[in-house]
């Protein structure tokens, strides 16, 4: 049963591993993207792109 336990906690270790590198990788290549190629991930990002498009537009937001 041991074996069992051991082999679990180093599966687990292996997928966090794994999942933190998978991670960087990521972050690294988001990074690589320009901020004007990025689309918008949030409601708030989505907010202030428009408000700068309108902004440059002569539009006024509320």
């Amino acid at each position: 049963m041991a074996d069992s336990i051991s082999c679990t906690t180093t599966t687990d270790e292996a997928h966090r591993s794994l999942g933190q590198h998978l991670l960087a990788i990521v972050r690294e290549q988001d990074a690589r993207i320009p901020a004007e190629g990025r689309a918008p991930r949030t409601v708030a990002e989505m907010r202030a792109r428009l408000a700068a498009a309108g902004a440059t537009h002569g539009e006024v937001t509320a």
